[in-house]
């Protein structure tokens, strides 16, 4: 008596023991309602009453001999197994105060935690003081790797002095350190209070008040981070030399 098996092989990835895994299972026809009629041989092998396969060898042109009680034998269409590297994470420094998680094997479509706060896909985290931080990454199998380094903050640097003379070196004031600070702005006063600059990051005093040089002496500043998770305010005073 014939009989249609049809078999169609499903391939499943998965971690197992934080390893990459597969599982090949194998469908057949809904004609076939007596699961007990079929036994399965991979590549040639013995066979075996189950349908499912775990780890298979990664590699190319396996394939699966379904075979019924009746004696017919039926093959799958040749399948591939992808083989999938050790996922590893290493944490490196960024710009001024940036961890960069960099993840490498796996199956990708990493997502990444930092202190188990999840990130998403997003693998540049910036750092609002020192300490160890510990990021770990899931790949789409589940696998999971994990890795912690101390990182030193680094706050915004407000220069002592400055020399306004056109030599290129030091002809402009303003704080530096604060490339995560977009809204950063900063108010300039002489020693009467009386503010003579206002300005936003990526600006610089030159030292002059309506286009007029002011003398050498000492300024007061206030500068605003005005970043919604850092909202500090610095007050302090530096020196202009002519």
């Amino acid at each position: 008596e014939s009989v249609s098996i049809n078999p169609l092989v499903e391939i499943e990835y998965a971690c197992v023991n934080n390893a990459p895994s597969n599982i090949v299972t194998v469908t057949v026809d809904d004609s076939i309602t007596n699961p007990d009629d079929l036994d399965y041989s991979l590549n040639g092998g013995p066979y075996q009453a189950s349908n499912v396969f775990i780890d298979v060898t990664p590699g190319t042109g396996h394939y699966i001999d379904v075979r019924h009680t009746n004696g017919c034998i039926q093959r799958t269409e040749l399948f591939d197994i992808t083989t999938f590297d050790p996922l590893v994470l290493t944490l490196s420094d960024g710009e001024i105060n940036e961890i960069i998680a960099t993840a490498t094997g796996g199956s990708g479509e990493y997502t990444f935690t930092l202190n188990g706060i999840d990130y998403g896909s997003e693998n540049v985290f910036i750092i609002s003081e020192s300490g160890t931080y510990t990021v770990t990454v899931t790949d789409s199998n589940g696998c999971v790797a994990t890795a912690s380094r101390h990182f030193e903050f680094v706050d915004i640097c407000i220069p002592n002095y400055f020399t306004p003379n056109g030599d290129g070196n030091l002809d402009g004031w303003a704080p530096g350190c604060v490339i995560h600070y977009p809204n950063l702005d900063f108010d300039i006063f002489d020693r009467y209070g009386r503010k003579i600059a206002t300005l936003r990051i990526g600006q610089t005093w030159d030292g002059r008040y309506h286009g007029e040089e002011l003398p050498t002496g000492d300024y007061w500043y206030v500068v605003r981070l005005n970043d919604p998770n850092d909202n500090r305010s610095f007050v302090g005073h530096f020196t202009l030399y002519r």
